[in-house]
């Protein structure tokens, strides 16, 4: 870190690393002739608890520079030295340096000066940073953070009462001496079996667990295990005794409506009171002469009063019309085995005649990220299920999240589905109010032709319903979810103008790609006999879900043993993929033999030009076949 230094420093405070944006930076000095690299290091390595460290990532021999990101850096045990808890945010700084005497060019050095606060060792990085439009990575680097004396550490386990009646709450106490010294995260011992647990908590600067015993009898708690330093450190087992009859095991089935109609779903809950788990997931009834297999929702299990519970809930969908019974839910729980009552069930052939209307507070949007596109440009339409809950001022109703999006015909827009979400909790306002965003599907569309479109109107099935009082807690689980009922909700057209491709320009390998595309290809041998195989592999990045394969040829004296196509790398929602093909060729004549370059053009709409990216030929030589004992 030596040398002269011309710095111009941007203080990103409150950021972490794998959140900063782009940051355009000129290097000074005259270039060198090397590549352009980057590295991370520490100063120093290895620190003692409460002493400050620098972690910096350096970029050398590059003009412009940005995007520094980290995918495995973390801020929990790293914080700024004047920053009060909880804010552990690091403020980063990012230093411009002009090169030394004798040194060819400057670097970049993008920092962050923290406090170790917990003994261990901790890695940072490896760090991908963009330099003169190329991806570098860094190692990754691990810092040691020791104590005065580790063997002075130590931890002790113990109980704030030894006897407490089933059902009640104790607590777990961890001590750690010396008190400032914070150790890792524990291993702690499992008591599944007698106890359920209820969080961790910091009491002058003890740990505590607290507990609920749910199981009667003498009980020893394990040792919990921590890591301090290079040490391993486990407390000594402490004895609890639970005190109390073990309750009454009962199981209780419910459906959230004696009557509904086909196709629509119901719920099925099955509650077990005196068992904290289950032995086995429930044995449900035959119901396939009326209904779907049933689809498990949830788990649940709660404590308290000296009564835990377990529960199951799935959806079911109707399909026959009659009056049918779901009969007994086989459960094991405990070691004991239970059967809940028979349950009756009406199944309408049709909704009722005056259906429930949807809501003015449940809404279905539709909206294009661009509205002027070229031909065979993707389009991304995000289409979204909105409703106003007792968050946002709208008592009563859910939205169940497995809604059905139902798309029309498009004859001038291919389209594809991206991945949906649901259950999401974001919240957004719409015509003024706020709302809840309860599922959300993403579909890219591709125009066929140009002139004045539209994306037509979609159709959401959803599932909702109104729900009982929660405060009523004498009401069973399944009435408490309230009945649900089916609703269509339609969005409103969106209109695109569709751009044509310019004819000037247009490579004569163009088939409508639009967007930049990499390539790279690779061939596993370039020496073989006629009958051998070779190995052709080409990648092609940035291709859009619905652009199609390009044309990969090869020498007639080649044939097609085997090809795979379709090996596909997508960022999470991302429109663009990295697809692999693989081209297993069997030679049939000897020679010297030329594999052409795979080449593919493509459009680029920000420059509105034509691009072409292709591979490198190889050339393959072929000799005869081996003679047979030979």
């Amino acid at each position: 870190m030596s040398g002269v230094k011309r710095s111009m420093r941007v203080r990103v405070a409150g950021a972490p690393l794998s959140a900063m944006g782009a940051i355009a930076l000129l290097a000074t000095g005259p270039l060198s002739a090397q590549e352009p690299t980057a590295r991370a290091y520490l100063d120093p390595a290895e620190v003692g608890v409460g002493d400050p460290f620098e972690l910096v990532v350096e970029v050398t021999g590059a003009i412009e520079v940005g995007n520094l990101v980290d995918r495995t850096l973390s801020f929990r045990r790293c914080r700024d030295p004047s920053a009060r808890p909880p804010d552990r945010t690091l403020p980063f700084s990012t230093e411009i340096r002009s090169p030394s005497a004798g040194q060819a060019g400057g670097s970049v050095a993008f920092s962050c000066s923290s406090v170790a606060e917990t003994a261990g060792s901790f890695v940072f990085g490896p760090f991908t940073v963009t330099a003169d439009g190329r991806k570098l990575e860094t190692e990754a680097v691990t810092l040691v953070v020791t104590v005065p004396d580790p063997n002075a550490v130590s931890v002790r386990a113990r109980l704030d009462r030894g006897e407490v009646e089933l059902g009640e709450e104790f607590e777990l106490i961890v001590d750690v001496t010396p008190p400032d010294v914070e150790p890792g995260w524990p291993e702690l011992p499992d008591i599944g079996d007698f106890a359920t647990g209820n969080g961790l908590h910091r009491r002058d600067g003890s740990m505590v667990f607290r507990f609920t015993a749910s199981a009667p009898g003498t009980h020893e708690i394990g040792p919990a295990v921590f890591e301090v330093g290079n040490r391993t450190l486990r407390t000594e087992p402490v004895r609890l005794v639970v005190v109390g009859d073990a309750p009454a095991l009962e199981a209780h089935a419910y459906v959230n409506t004696a009557q509904t109609w086909v196709g629509s779903d119901f719920a099925l809950v099955v509650e077990v009171f005196g068992a904290s788990e289950m032995d086995a997931d429930p044995v449900l009834p035959d119901m396939s002469g009326f209904a779907e297999p049933p689809r498990e929702r949830s788990r649940g299990r709660t404590s308290g009063q000296g009564r835990p519970t377990v529960d199951r809930k799935y959806q079911v969908r109707a399909l026959t019309a009659g009056e049918f019974e779901i009969g007994p839910v086989q459960v094991k729980a405990g070691g004991r085995t239970v059967l809940t009552e028979p349950l009756r069930l009406v199944i309408s052939e049709a909704p009722p005649p005056a259906p429930v209307e949807s809501p003015k507070d449940l809404r279905a949007t539709a909206a294009a990220e661009q509205h002027r596109v070229y031909v065979t440009e993707p389009v991304i339409v995000t289409y979204r299920v909105l409703a106003r809950d007792n968050r946002t001022g709208f008592e009563g109703w859910s939205v169940e999240k497995d809604d059905t999006l139902v798309l029309p015909p498009h004859d001038n827009f291919q389209h594809r589905r991206m991945r949906s979400r649901g259950g999401l909790w974001e919240r957004v306002s719409l015509d003024g109010r706020l709302y809840r965003v309860a599922s959300e599907y993403r579909v890219l569309f591709s125009p066929v032709e140009a002139g004045e479109n539209a994306i037509k109107s979609a159709e959401l099935m959803v599932q909702v319903n109104q729900r009982g009082r929660w405060g009523d807690w004498e009401m069973n689980r399944a009435e408490r979810e309230g009945t649900w009922t089916r609703m269509t909700l339609t969005t409103d057209p969106i209109p695109i103008e569709v751009v044509p491709l310019p004819a000037e320009g247009r490579p004569a390998s163009f088939r409508g790609h639009v967007g930049r595309l990499e390539m790279a290809s690779w061939i596993d041998r370039t020496n073989m006999r006629v009958g051998d195989t070779v190995t052709l592999r080409v990648e092609v990045s940035g291709l859009s879900l619905l652009a199609p394969d390009p044309e990969i040829a090869f020498p007639a004296v080649f044939e097609v043993s085997d090809l795979e196509i379709g090996s596909v790398d997508r960022g999470d929602g991302d429109m663009r993929e990295t697809r692999r093909y693989v081209l297993r060729l069997v030679a049939k004549q000897e020679g010297s033999h030329r594999l052409r370059g795979v080449e593919v053009s493509w459009f680029d709409p920000e420059s509105g030009s034509y691009g072409t990216s292709s591979t490198e030929p190889f050339g393959v030589t072929v000799a005869g076949a081996a003679r047979e004992g030979g």
